[in-house]
């Protein structure tokens, strides 16, 4: 079966809406086996409709404080996971010298496309269940 690591980062570019809903959804399903954090290579702002859909499966991120990969740098961890090419390289240049490992997750920008309320909904709610998914392929059935 596969494991989980003990402990991951999820990285993006503002931790605003990738790397949050990916720790929430890690939190949620794998906590019992594996701490999870998040930031992105700047920090972002609390993203609204990020914390809406994460509220529809029962997690609550309305209070999340976005932070950037400088004030976690010298932190360890056994995986990190970044979602963007530039958040990508980034982990790899600031974890270059660990053991962790750096993975490339490549996931769609949800604010991309139609200003309507009810797409950029829907587009959350498709990056939610893609990472949700990528997850169990990598780690398994969730707790």
């Amino acid at each position: 079966m596969k494991k989980p690591p003990s402990s991951i980062l999820f990285i993006c570019q503002l931790n605003s809406i990738r790397s949050p809903m990916a720790e929430a959804l890690m939190r949620k399903h794998y906590g019992a086996r594996s701490f999870a954090d998040s930031c992105g290579v700047y920090a972002g702002d609390l993203d609204d409709f990020m914390v809406s859909v994460l509220a529809e499966q029962g997690m609550d991120m309305s209070g999340h404080e976005a932070q950037s990969l400088a004030q976690l740098q010298d932190s360890n961890f056994d995986a990190v996971i970044a979602f963007t090419p530039n958040a990508f390289e980034a982990a790899k240049t600031v974890f270059e010298d660990t053991e962790t490992k750096v993975t490339h997750w490549p996931m769609p920008d949800p604010t991309q496309g139609s200003l309507d309320v009810r797409a950029l909904m829907d587009n959350y709610r498709s990056v939610r269940e893609m990472i949700k998914s990528r997850l169990v392929e990598a780690f398994g059935p969730p707790d």
